[in-house]
C-alpha cells in the first residue's frame, strides 16, 4: 500500500504555502516496471527540482540514515509569522558560533526540515 493521492496532494501542498516550491516536470519513473508516482518540487522561479517527493510507504527499503533535510532561505521573522499563523510547531535558535539561525518543524509525513536563515535576532523573538 502506498501514500493516497490525498496525502501526496496534501504534502505537495504543504511545501507549496509553507517554502513556496511548486511541481514541475518529472519524468515517468518505474522500479522493476512498475509505476512510481510522486513529484517534483520546484523553488519559485528556479528551475531544477529541490525536493523529491515519492508515494510509497515508509518501511519499504531503508533510506540509511537520514534525519533531516536543510535549506537556506531568508526573512526569518516572516518565516516564524507564517509558521504560526499556520499552526506549525517549531524549534527556533541561534547556531553557535556564526551568525545563523535555525528553524526546525515537520511536515505532514513526519519528516524533520530546518531552515538556516544567515540572520541573529535576539533570542526572545524565537519562540
Amino acid at each position: 500500500m502506498t501514500l493516497s493521492t490525498a496525502r501526496m496532494d496534501e504534502t505537495v501542498a504543504f511545501y507549496g504555502d509553507i517554502l513556496g516550491m511548486r511541481p514541475g516536470y518529472r519524468p515517468p519513473l518505474e522500479s522493476n516496471g512498475v509505476k512510481v508516482d510522486g513529484a517534483w518540487l520546484y523553488a519559485e522561479g528556479g528551475d531544477y527540482p529541490m525536493l523529491h517527493i515519492i508515494n510509497r510507504k515508509p518501511e519499504e527499503g531503508a533510506t540509511g540514515a537520514f534525519n533531516h533535510f536543510a535549506l537556506r532561505g531568508t526573512g526569518l521573522l516572516a518565516f516564524l509569522d507564517h509558521l504560526r499563523a499556520r499552526a506549525i510547531e517549531f524549534k527556533a535558535a541561534p547556531v553557535a558560533d556564526t551568525a545563523d539561525s535555525q528553524v526546525h518543524f515537520f511536515d505532514p509525513n513526519g519528516v524533520k526540515v530546518e531552515m538556516i536563515f544567515a540572520e541573529r535576532v535576539d533570542p526572545s523573538l524565537l519562540t
